[in-house]
């Protein structure tokens, strides 16, 4: 063994052992993180059962992490004090049972009667020399003259009948019974054919006496009503047959209503329907439904009622879009006025006075509707109490703050301090029209006592309509005053009354630029 091989003897033994020792201290190195980690594991499943029983356990803390049942949600609710009510213009009714007529109202347009439709026609070709009747929407009546026409038929026809007519005068008293007869036949025969053309016997009569021939042939109208089409003008060549012009006779008129496949089994032939146009404000047209039908248009789901209605003095034209409201039987059932309901797309509330100024929203299922009430098939019971005004400002207040407050919604009308009642005078309010419509002037009557009565007559008196910002709904808030000044034993002025809703009234009543008295009160306009 040369020094080269023990050599590499040598480098190979310390390798070796350089290797076996870095292997030992990586293996002690992991041993004790395995170690602990299959402990934790282990012990992992006695902790989790542990924490079972003490949840178990009673009187133990309930989990934080825990998700409550659904359904549970406490009810919306807010308390008012009796100024915070009279502020909203608050009203509230009890609950009760009554007829109810459920409404189906349809959008319906008037046609013309397919039934009274006439068509003035042509009995024989020729040329139209006259038009009586020259433009659409003209009337005319049965019998009138509409136009006349020439025709060399007529005017061979006319010569036939008086060529035999002369034949039977020649004939004598003395002729053979058989051509006197075949003469008659003759005679009889061209005066049919003239009728038949459409000349009258007058008209036939003159062309027997006279000597100079019919030529113009008058048309006279065959119906009377509107002239809703006209076919031909002066000078224009028609054959025998060719409508000159549709009458159409408009007494009577149809009213075709649209009505949704979900309603069709409210409706069959024979219900009273009545109808309404915006042309005819205050008006009431009564009418029959007369035919259904049968079909269902794919694109708007509705089917056409058929309605006959009497049209005295045209009142309805065709074209126009009315409103057909259908009579429906009614039924007594628990009630709630309209106003009553708040629809938040999800559901129908109404708010129940529990007493003590505290309101709370229930939640109704509601049946048929009626003009000014809903049927309730659930939610309510007879003799509860709920709110008719004010409660769509105080379902949005409770859906941002959580209860009523005096700030309704951050108004800046309701975060400052109210002024103190005046405890000395007695103040009245009143308006004319005591429900004014929005948008209009409204007159107000304030009227101011001592505590013995007597009128006080020497006051500055204004008058605040305010109606507060409503958050929920996009509205700010409003406000106009008025200065009245003294008539008599009271104060009158006027104020304009921008929108219709419930606005609360101030009246401040002050002598000298000394405040006496505040009073407030509301007012609900159209």
């Amino acid at each position: 063994m040369n020094t080269r091989e023990k050599l590499l003897i040598v480098i190979g033994l310390a390798l070796g052992l350089l290797l076996a020792g870095v292997l030992f201290g990586v293996s002690r190195f992991i041993r004790p993180e395995s170690s602990a980690a299959k402990t934790e594991e282990m012990a992992a499943p006695s902790k989790e059962t542990s924490s079972e029983k003490e949840s178990t356990q009673p009187g133990g803390q309930q989990d934080v992490g825990a998700v409550a049942p659904e359904g549970t949600q406490a009810p919306q609710s807010a308390q008012l004090t009796e100024d915070e009510q009279r502020s909203i213009g608050l009203q509230t009714v009890i609950v009760h049972h009554q007829l109810i007529r459920p409404k189906l109202v349809a959008v319906a347009r008037v046609e013309e009667p397919e039934t009274q439709l006439a068509s003035i026609s042509a009995r024989v070709g020729g040329r139209i020399d006259k038009l009586h009747v020259d433009y659409t929407g003209q009337p005319v009546r049965r019998g009138q003259p509409v136009a006349e026409i020439y025709s060399p038929e007529i005017l061979s026809g006319a010569e036939e009948y008086k060529l035999a007519l002369e034949s039977r005068k020649r004939l004598g008293v003395g002729a053979e019974p058989q051509a006197v007869s075949g003469a008659d036949d003759l005679a009889a025969a061209s005066r049919r054919r003239l009728e038949l053309w459409g000349l009258t016997p007058q008209q036939i009569d003159m062309i027997a006496s006279s000597d100079k021939p019919q030529i113009d042939l008058t048309i006279y109208s065959s119906a009377n009503g509107i002239v809703t089409e006209r076919k031909v003008t002066q000078g224009q060549y028609v054959n025998a047959g060719d409508v000159l012009y549709t009458v159409t006779d408009l007494s009577t008129i149809w009213v075709k209503a649209d009505v949704y496949e979900v309603d069709l089994p409210q409706v069959h032939p024979g219900q009273a329907v009545e109808i309404t146009a915006e042309s005819l404000p205050g008006t009431k047209i009564n009418g029959k439904v007369g035919f259904l039908e049968p079909m269902v248009n794919g694109q708007t789901r509705t089917a056409a009622a058929r309605i006959q209605v009497a049209n005295p003095g045209m009142r309805l034209r065709p074209g126009m879009f009315v409103q057909a409201r259908f009579a429906l039987s009614g039924q007594h059932a628990l009630v709630v006025p309209r106003s009553a309901v708040v629809d938040t797309g999800t559901r129908k509330l109404v708010y129940l006075a529990k007493g003590n100024g505290v309101f709370e929203a229930h939640e109704v299922r509601l049946g048929d509707v009626g003009d000014d009430y809903y049927s309730v098939s659930a939610g309510l019971k007879d003799g509860d109490r709920i709110v008719t005004e004010g409660n769509f400002l105080l379902d949005s207040q409770t859906r941002l703050t959580g209860g009523m407050s005096g700030r309704f919604g951050g108004s800046k009308e309701f975060s400052q301090q109210a002024v103190p009642e005046g405890r000395q005078l007695k103040v009245s309010f009143r308006s004319d029209p005591a429900a004014p419509q929005g948008g209009t002037n409204a007159a107000l009557y304030v009227s101011v006592q001592d505590v013995g009565g007597t009128p006080v007559t020497d006051a500055q008196v204004s008058v605040t309509i305010f109606m507060p910002a409503m958050p929920a709904m996009g509205m700010s808030e409003m406000r106009e005053e008025a200065t009245l000044s003294g008539k008599g034993t009271q104060y009158a002025g006027t104020i304009k009354i921008p929108t219709s809703g419930t606005w609360t009234v101030t009246v401040d009543v002050s002598r000298g630029g000394q405040a006496l008295a505040s009073y407030r009160t509301s007012l609900n306009a159209r």
